[in-house]
């Protein structure tokens, strides 16, 4: 729960957590007539340029306790590392004070983010109660913040939520009960998709006993306007098939599905939004199992657009449900641009860790403004080359592509040159690998948590709302 006052009196038996980087910003806790051995203590921190968390007992009917969080731009940690790994120590029960304007949204971000906690299946829930005291100034943009905030926290909940409660049908209706304002839905059923011709993502799903769907959203503000089309994959759970997962990473595999997550949570946090560009974003719901029924290595299976596929392995399951969709929506829509995201290539974790995402293919203008949001934001994009040769090598011998080719290593390359093959008007092409920054099984870092992460939430939104 978090909640945005104006006055200090609003608030009973709360904890004051403050930000200060100069003795000036103390004036804010004038109210609070600290002793003068307080105020020379936290004095004594600022002007020692160090990082330092200091915190006193008040004797006062609003706050209890203050945490003073003294930090200063001359160490060469940035800010939200050092709130990342402090912030989490604090009790539930806290009120937010800003030294300056400028500030205020990295405080946001991090005593909502980095102390996110999924708990939907815990018997006992700990609940934060957070106040923010603003101004009239900053309230709105607050607001605007908060309502992004929000929808990060959603794809996190929505990826961590296990498959037996939600699999391709239940996340289908969780999108159809979602009160747009602004965004059309449509919901394909595996009926639809049968009756379409979309023979990958039917391959892909067939003998599992949750029956696929796909889900469009439209935002259409002015048809004159230039139309993007973003599309993720939604494996609910990814079993590889027959090309089984090993058992210690298939406990993760009911994180296949949080970039949709992501997808979804974008949508409705453009929803309200002023924007000078339509929108309209897939998510391709299905569930892989291990079955005798199942399809095979060596399988030749037949897209949407009529090229054969030649199945080289089973795990390659998102490059064909991400190809079907890509040449449907290719024909139906007059697309400007196209935005694809695969996820979990063991090539960009490698090469980039936990930190960064791979950004690739040929629309240099989009591209590039992701590269420099990624500069002074904690999303982190970095770009791979490409050319035709990539393309030529997911040909194959005995169909018209191979779903892997297994002498080309440049795995994410090779995923995004799969799919340009199914683009049916040349549209402009911007390919994400976002792997294990949705997905951080390792450690906690700035104000990114553990596990699912929302990941492309904050970059996305950004750079759409912002784009002409």
């Amino acid at each position: 729960m978090i909640k945005l006052k104006t006055k200090i009196d609003d608030v009973k038996d709360s904890n004051l957590v403050f930000l200060a980087e100069k003795n000036t910003d103390l004036k804010a806790l004038s109210w609070l007539k600290l002793w003068k051995k307080v105020l020379d203590k936290i004095k004594e921190s600022l002007l020692k340029n160090e990082n330092k968390v200091l915190d006193f007992f008040v004797w006062s009917e609003n706050i209890d306790k203050l945490y003073v969080y003294c930090y200063s731009q001359k160490s060469k940690k940035d800010i939200n590392d050092f709130l990342w790994s402090e912030l989490p120590k604090l009790p539930e029960n806290l009120t937010f004070l800003t030294n300056n304007d400028k500030n205020i949204n990295i405080l946001l971000n991090n005593c909502l983010l980095s102390r996110y906690k999924f708990q939907e299946y815990k018997s006992e829930k700990k609940e934060d109660k957070i106040y923010f005291i603003v101004n009239d100034n900053n309230k709105k943009d607050l607001k605007k913040r908060l309502s992004t905030i929000e929808n990060i926290i959603l794809a996190r909940d929505l990826g961590s939520k296990p498959s037996n409660d939600l699999y391709p049908e239940t996340f289908a209706q969780i999108i159809k009960k979602t009160k747009f304002k602004n965004t059309k839905v449509k919901i394909f059923d595996s009926k639809k998709i049968e009756k379409l011709w979309l023979g990958l993502l039917h391959n892909v799903w067939k003998w599992s006993s949750k029956k696929p769907y796909m889900v469009i959203m439209e935002r259409i503000v002015d048809k004159k306007l230039p139309t993007i089309w973003l599309v993720w994959k939604g494996i609910t759970f990814d079993t590889w098939w027959i090309q089984v997962k090993p058992w210690d990473h298939m406990y993760e595999m009911k994180g296949d599905m949080c970039w949709a997550a992501a997808t979804f949570a974008t949508m409705k946090d453009l929803d309200d939004k002023d924007l000078n560009v339509n929108i309209i974003a897939c998510v391709v719901l299905a569930e892989n199992h291990i079955s005798w029924e199942a399809y095979k290595p060596s399988d030749i299976v037949k897209s949407y657009s009529w090229k054969t596929i030649d199945i080289i392995h089973t795990d390659a399951e998102w490059r064909l449900v991400l190809a079907d969709w890509i040449s449907y929506i290719s024909d139906k829509y007059n697309l400007d641009k196209v935005i694809s995201v695969a996820t979990l290539t063991w090539a960009c974790m490698m090469a980039l860790w936990f930190r960064y995402a791979w950004i690739m293919w040929s629309d240099d203008e989009l591209i590039n403004k992701f590269l420099d949001y990624s500069k002074n934001n904690v999303e982190k994009y970095n770009r791979l080359p490409y050319d035709d040769y990539f393309i030529e090598k997911t040909k194959s011998d005995i169909a018209d592509l191979e779903n892997l080719n297994r002498w080309v290593y440049a795995w994410s390359t090779m995923w995004a040159a799969f799919l340009s093959n199914f683009l049916l008007n040349w549209e402009k092409y911007t390919h994400l690998d976002i792997a294990w920054t949705a997905l951080n099984s390792l450690e906690p870092y700035s104000y990114v948590n553990k596990w699912m992460t929302g990941f492309w939430v904050d970059s996305l939104s950004t750079i759409l709302k912002n784009l002409k």
